[in-house]
C-alpha cells in the first residue's frame, strides 16, 4: 500500500509480509556473491552508457568497488562492439559475480556465418574492434572469449572473467 504516512502508522493496515531488512544496515554484510544483474539494452551507441551507470551502481551497491573501473570499462568496450556487429537488434547485458570472479557477459543477435572464411574474417574483426578491451581484461589477471549463444534465438556471446582482488586488510564478506 502506497501512503504519505510513514510506516507502521495508525491509519495502515498492519501487513502479513514482514518487510526485509535492507541488506547492509543493523550489522548484515552485503554478500558479493548475490551480484546478479541483467538488462536487456536496444541496439544503440547510448547503451553503452546506460550499461556504464548501471554496472557502476550494482558494483557499488555489492561492495565490489575495486572492480568498478575495469568492470564498467569492459561492460562499456563489450557493449560497443555489439552494437557495431548489430546495429539494428537488441543486446543482453549480465553482470554476476561467482568463486571470487565477475563475469560480465554480452550477447547480440549477430547470427554465425555457415562459410568458414566468412566467419573467421567476422571474428577477426570483432576481436580488432576488442583490442582495448583485450588489453584491459589481461592486465586485470582476467579472460575473455567469444564464440556462438547458447540462447535459443542465436547469435553471438562475448564475455569476461575479471577476478576480484581484496584490498589489503579487508576481510571478505
Amino acid at each position: 500500500m502506497l501512503t504519505p504516512y510513514p510506516y507502521p502508522h495508525p491509519y495502515t493496515a498492519a501487513s502479513a509480509c514482514p518487510v526485509a531488512p535492507y541488506p547492509g544496515t543493523a550489522g548484515q554484510a552485503v554478500l558479493a556473491e548475490g551480484l546478479s544483474c541483467s538488462m536487456t539494452l536496444p541496439a544503440s551507441p547510448r547503451s553503452a552508457g546506460i550499461a556504464r551507470q548501471a554496472v557502476r551502481a550494482a558494483l557499488h551497491a555489492y561492495a565490489l568497488d575495486p572492480l568498478e573501473p575495469t568492470a564498467v570499462q569492459a561492460a562499456s568496450e563489450l557493449l560497443g562492439s555489439a552494437w557495431r556487429m548489430d546495429p539494428y537488434g537488441e543486446l543482453y547485458l549480465s553482470v554476476r559475480f561467482r568463486d571470487d570472479e565477475l563475469r560480465v557477459i554480452v550477447y547480440d543477435a549477430h547470427p554465425a556465418h555457415t562459410h568458414p572464411r566468412l566467419a573467421a574474417l567476422c571474428e577477426a574483426r570483432r576481436r580488432s574492434t576488442l583490442r582495448v578491451f583485450s588489453a584491459l581484461v589481461r592486465d586485470h589477471g582476467g579472460n575473455w572469449g567469444l564464440g556462438p549463444s547458447r540462447e535459443p534465438g542465436g547469435g553471438t556471446r562475448t564475455w569476461a572473467t575479471l577476478p576480484h582482488r581484496p584490498l589489503a586488510g579487508r576481510v571478505k564478506a
